[in-house]
């Protein structure tokens, strides 16, 4: 079984709006990046959400068997908009 990719998964999610890093009061328009996770029970969840200036554009390998990936988008009106991914640990179809 395939996992949906995060970016599609993620568009329109809904979030809060203070940066995980300097807890600066993300507005909307602006530039966010967030680490988020897939397990198979909860799907892709997001755990981190850092402003522009805070926060990680790559991953580290080997976290306990979670697909994990580090996403950018524009956040707006409480909502994810226009999400790419920027890295990903497991990439493609995943049993």
């Amino acid at each position: 079984m395939s996992r949906p990719d995060p970016a599609a998964a993620l568009n329109g999610m809904r979030t809060g709006n203070v940066c995980s890093g300097c807890s600066k009061r993300v507005r909307t328009g602006d530039l966010v990046r967030g680490y988020v996770t897939h397990y198979d029970r909860d799907g892709w969840v997001l755990r981190l959400l850092w402003c522009d200036s805070c926060g990680d554009t790559t991953i580290e390998r080997g976290t306990e068997g979670a697909d994990e990936a580090v996403i950018k988008a524009v956040y707006w009106n409480h909502r994810l908009a226009g999400v790419s991914v920027l890295d990903r640990n497991l990439p493609g179809d995943q049993p």
